[in-house]
């Protein structure tokens, strides 16, 4: 019987454990999730920063899906798949500026709300009610902007509960976006996540960053894994930070103290008072993934400046080096026929048990 119709939610406490080898490995599988999860679910494509101004756009493949992001003339943001109605070509490349959105092959042209405009060649023959762009649902919370393919989904509120509330503090419209890098790993998108949403590997591979895992507060509930982590007295890091370096407004906790978010399916971050880490996570493939990590800092000379950014892009480019060097042979290892489930921990994997959860609460809901 396969996992997918057998499957019952399960207690952390009493019988939690790890996914079994189809989860990581079945095309079939993998090919429900990007319908019945990103399909369906608010995902991360971008931060507000990649748009200029009226006419700016930004395209990305997410979960295998060819999309567009526009700000129109009013200045709000519209999303596409980046697809021409008429013979499937993209009707924009990369990012840049545009009046229209124009097909290559044909010269349709689509307006910045994805109406049909008119050829630039000979008359199109098309109705322009016809031949629309496809629409999927474009939010924003503060300056990361979210998608839905799933025009019937309700608001993207839904999906963040509390997190705006409980992060309002740190105010990352006033950041600054300093540097982007797109990570690659012959790895299942679900390994990276479950191994973002504990707090167990850390002492063990990541010797830079295991004193801040001593003593951590965790939560997961509704759609998210929270995770605290205050400074140690004697943090060498956190006494050197000069005042301009901190983000204003913050509260005692956010001041002393670091934060991991992780947002399902595809939305993280770790944050600091003096930089944030944004993860964009995207299936590409049933063993591959990309991951698009962009640095934001507070929005001052001082913090933007190179002295104090390239050291952090060298240490957080080394943590997740740390990670994808171990990911690869993970997957290899489940992929084999001497893999079983193993029990997850109640304490340190609170995290991995919620997202697993909630992966077969989508995968196991009528098409």
């Amino acid at each position: 019987m396969s996992f997918l119709t057998a499957w019952q939610p399960q207690s952390l406490t009493q019988e939690g454990r790890t996914f079994p080898a189809e989860m990581y490995i079945s095309e079939t599988i993998y090919q429900r999730e990007l319908r019945q999860i990103f399909g369906r679910a608010w995902c991360y494509v971008g931060h507000v920063s990649q748009l200029q101004g009226p006419g700016s756009y930004f395209t990305l493949d997410l979960a295998e899906q060819p999309l567009v992001i526009v700000q129109n003339q009013a200045g709000a943001l519209r999303g596409f798949f980046n697809i021409c109605p008429h013979r499937a070509v993209p009707v924009v490349l990369g990012s840049g500026q545009c009046d229209r959105l124009s097909c290559r092959y044909h010269t349709l042209s689509f307006d910045l709300e994805g109406q049909l405009h008119e050829s630039e060649g000979e008359q199109t023959e098309a109705n322009p009610a016809e031949y629309p762009l496809r629409p999927i649902q474009v939010e924003t919370w503060g300056p990361f902007i979210f998608v839905n393919l799933d025009l019937q989904a309700g608001p993207l509120a839904d999906q963040l509960g509390e997190l705006p509330e409980k992060f309002q503090r740190y105010r990352f419209d006033e950041w600054a976006r300093i540097h982007s890098v797109d990570y690659w790993t012959e790895t299942n998108w679900k390994l990276y996540v479950e191994n973002n949403v504990e707090s167990y590997h850390e002492f063990s591979v990541h010797a830079s960053i295991a004193r801040y895992y001593q003593a951590t507060q965790a939560e997961a509930r509704h759609h998210y894994y929270l995770q605290y982590a205050a400074f140690p007295p004697d943090d060498p890091d956190y006494a050197a930070k000069p005042p301009e370096l901190i983000s204003p407004g913050l509260g005692e906790p956010e001041r002393t103290g670091k934060s991991t978010v992780s947002l399902f399916p595809n939305f993280a971050w770790i944050v600091r008072p003096w930089i944030a880490i944004i993860y964009l996570i995207d299936p590409q493939g049933r063993s591959r993934t990309r991951i698009r990590w962009d640095w934001l800092v507070p929005d001052s000379p001082t913090a933007r400046a190179a002295d104090n950014v390239q050291p952090l892009i060298e240490f957080f480019d080394n943590i997740q080096q740390e990670d994808l060097n171990l990911l690869p042979a993970i997957q290899r290892r489940i992929e084999s026929s001497g893999y079983r489930p193993g029990r997850l921990s109640p304490t340190r994997e609170v995290g991995t048990h919620l997202f697993q959860e909630l992966v077969m609460r989508y995968l196991t809901r009528p098409d």
